[in-house]
């Protein structure tokens, strides 16, 4: 089972914060990380937090949100708003009942980011998320209260993350490595910058989408590896000392890639 941290980002009334501290004590969830946090722990805040006051005291503060989920294997943020065009990647949302199936069997840690009350989040915050979730609703009217929407996911997640697993969530590094094999290949092969970029966005949602698992992860790892090495090849041949510089995969990957 994951472990998953709530984190919210420049939460703006005490009242709120109380709220989604309770909901999480109702599903428990007991880690909870505020990003440059405008309200205030104390007073409405334990008011509304009941018998969850515990999480409101051992909340972690942090001045980003790259630094609050720097540590996490998956980060799912939330929204409201759907991508309104095909090449907008940035919101292609899951909802809360298919981000539960997709993470039941995982054990890494999860983070689930909220935004701020009015405006949610940025579209620079949700480039950090490696996927959406959004709570299917009206279109007259889809945005929820913020604590209301927290208590949804929660009880979602809560009815399906029952059962127990030891298939391991793909850290947060093996993704990395695999970003950084498309991106050298995409240089090699002489894509442009902007559609790069653009590929890489989609990779990186579709990787948080998937839920990869170690092993997972790892032959892709090592099939975007040959891929880059083939391509490197091709291109640099009087020079190999560069060509392998930065293609080193950790040693605890090594078993799990096909041999070059």
């Amino acid at each position: 089972m994951p472990h998953l941290t709530v984190v919210m980002v420049e939460p703006g009334y005490d009242e709120t914060i109380g709220f989604v501290a309770r909901a999480m004590k109702n599903f428990d969830l007991a880690n909870l990380r505020l990003v440059n946090p405008i309200a205030r722990i104390e007073g409405r805040a334990k008011m509304r937090a009941g018998h969850a006051q515990e999480v409101l005291e051992n909340a972690e503060r942090f001045r980003s949100l790259s630094e609050a989920v720097a540590d996490q294997d998956l980060t799912v943020g939330t929204t409201s708003q759907r991508a309104r065009s095909q090449y907008r990647v940035l919101r292609r949302p899951a909802s809360p009942r298919d981000l539960a199936e997709q993470i039941k069997k995982a054990s890494g840690s999860v983070a689930l980011v909220f935004g701020r009350e009015g405006t949610g989040l940025t579209n620079q915050e949700l480039a950090l998320c490696d996927m959406t979730v959004t709570i299917p609703s009206s279109p007259n009217y889809p945005t929820l209260n913020l604590s209301h929407a927290a208590a949804i996911i929660f009880c979602e997640l809560f009815n399906t993350l029952e059962n127990d697993s030891s298939d391991e969530l793909a850290p947060q590094s093996v993704k990395t490595i695999m970003v950084n094999f498309l991106e050298k290949s995409a240089r090699l092969a002489g894509i442009n910058a902007e559609e790069t970029s653009l590929a890489l966005r989609a990779f990186k949602n579709m990787l948080g989408r998937s839920a990869l698992r170690v092993r997972e992860a790892s032959l892709l790892a090592g099939v975007l590896r040959n891929i880059t090495i083939a391509l490197s090849d091709a291109r640099l041949t009087s020079r190999p000392d560069q060509r392998a510089e930065n293609l080193l995969v950790p040693q605890n990957l090594v078993r799990h890639l096909p041999q070059v």
